[in-house]
């Protein structure tokens, strides 16, 4: 009796991931597929008998906890008697309930308990001090509770647990939704759907840019505006046994700009490289890096590794993009041997630092300054190298201006205004302007041709600098 459900809460957006998933899920179902004509019941039906006979019920442990479908006592076709049984008794409002508002939709409707057999990373049904009021359950509307069983045909295996988006972009979620439930489908098709939808990946942050990457060379992506605010929560979770969990990932709104940036054509390539340089794999461990044709060499392998064959690995470059580290220190290492373009360095911190662009085109001039004399070059790198403390880093920029005015130069390399304003405002950091200033310098030095027999001193690791307040 599908006059009893509300077929737009079914698929409205509501801000939750696990219910919006199962939302899109339904909505590609019941209207862009051969399922189509089913109702919402049937269709209950048609998924149930995937879960159980095709995917096997194990599959769904990461989601239910001892539901109708995996319920180890329950076999084969009791199964999803079980689930139709329990489904239509919410459709048609023959079980207990109680009315209230729905704690995912906001509506004033019948609630129905939900719990982890049912309900993803809840409390439990038997221990009901988890619930308010000591309720059975999160009440909820059979609506979303009927979300949550579609979910799984909707989402992605990734590893050891399972991969939901979330995005303030509601397009994002929905393609996402849409292209796993049509795999899904193209897999029953063909008679190779033996397990629910995997990633190729083993790790959620190369999954995650993997993604957006996808994205930002598609048609699709071209609908986002420019000005359009877009962030993406990658949900990693598994709602098993005794350790449910879930581990949030998030690719916020500044880094996807700047990596929409990155894709640029102009920027890509220095861009890529410089990333595919920060492959780990603990099965190939002391491979090397070749940067000419961007392969890895190693021992395990007869022939190079290919992108195709280590983008899957664990990306350190990502993995501090999204945990909000700064990959400066890494700029530095790879810029002494590597050209890499300064406008990366610029938009990298413009939209991570907020730095004034007038403190970068004050670093850049700087910079023009050091390698102005080759004969000083090596001895400037050395002192600027040795500066961990922000004194001495300030000493080291005074000593120019000093230079600057022996060669006789009519204007000032930074005036009081610009040294104060610019280099080294309140609450900005001496290291930072130091890393800059080197990265600019070496850059400037690979587009002139300028390079040494020998290396200069090293940069002092950024766990040994000592940072000092103003």
């Amino acid at each position: 009796m599908t006059d009893k459900i509300n077929k737009s809460w079914l698929t409205k957006r509501t801000g939750d991931p696990f219910a919006d998933t199962g939302g899109y899920t339904l909505k590609y179902l019941l209207e862009e597929s051969h399922y189509k004509d089913q109702s919402v019941l049937q269709l209950i039906e048609t998924i149930a008998k995937i879960y159980v006979y095709q995917w096997g019920a194990g599959q769904l442990s990461p989601f239910f906890l001892n539901s109708t479908i995996t319920q180890p006592s329950f076999k084969g076709e009791r199964k999803i008697q079980e689930t139709i049984k329990f489904y239509k008794g919410m459709i048609e409002e023959s079980v207990p309930y109680e009315h209230g508002y729905c704690r995912i939709l906001g509506v004033k409707t019948k609630l129905f308990a939900g719990a982890r057999s049912n309900h993803l990373l809840s409390g439990s049904g038997t221990f009901i001090n988890f619930h308010h009021a000591f309720q059975e359950g999160i009440m909820l509307s059979k609506e979303a509770l009927i979300r949550m069983f579609f979910l799984p045909f909707g989402t992605i295996r990734l590893s050891d647990k399972i991969a939901v988006l979330g995005s303030n972009n509601e397009r994002i979620v929905q393609t996402f939704v849409a292209e796993n439930v049509k795999n899904n489908i193209s897999r029953i098709a063909a008679r190779n759907a033996n397990s629910m939808l995997a990633s190729e990946f083993n790790n959620p942050a190369s999954a995650l840019f993997d993604f957006v990457k996808s994205y930002m060379n598609n048609d699709f992506y071209r609908i986002i505006k420019e000005e359009e605010t877009t962030a993406i929560n990658l949900y990693h979770f598994t709602n098993f046994g005794a350790s449910p969990e879930v581990v949030l990932h998030t690719f916020s709104a500044p880094l996807f700009d700047f990596y929409r940036q990155m894709m640029y054509r102009k920027l890509v390539g220095d861009w890529q490289k410089f990333v595919r340089a920060h492959y780990y794999n603990s099965k190939h461990k002391n491979v090397t890096y070749d940067a000419s044709d961007e392969t890895y060499d190693s021992k395990k392998e007869q022939n190079p590794l290919k992108p195709n064959q280590y983008e899957k690995w664990i990306n350190w470059i990502y993995q501090d993009l999204l945990n909000n580290k700064s990959i400066l220190p890494k700029i530095l290492k790879w810029s002494k041997a590597h050209p890499f373009k300064f406008k990366i360095v610029r938009l990298y911190q413009q939209y991570y630092s907020n730095m004034n662009e007038k403190t970068l085109d004050k670093i850049e001039q700087i910079a023009d300054f050091i390698v102005s004399d080759r004969n000083l070059i090596r001895r400037r790198l050395g002192t600027l190298n040795r500066a961990n403390r922000i004194y001495e880093i300030r000493r080291f920029l005074l000593s120019l201006v000093n230079n600057n005015h022996a060669q006789g130069n009519k204007e000032p390399l930074f005036s009081l205004s610009e040294y104060v304003n610019y280099l080294f405002p309140d609450g900005s950091s001496g290291r930072e302007i130091r890393d800059l200033l080197l990265i600019a310098v070496y850059q400037k030095m690979h587009e002139q041709g300028i390079f040494f027999d020998d290396p200069i001193e090293e940069v002092e690791t950024e766990e040994n600098l000592i940072e000092e307040s103003n």
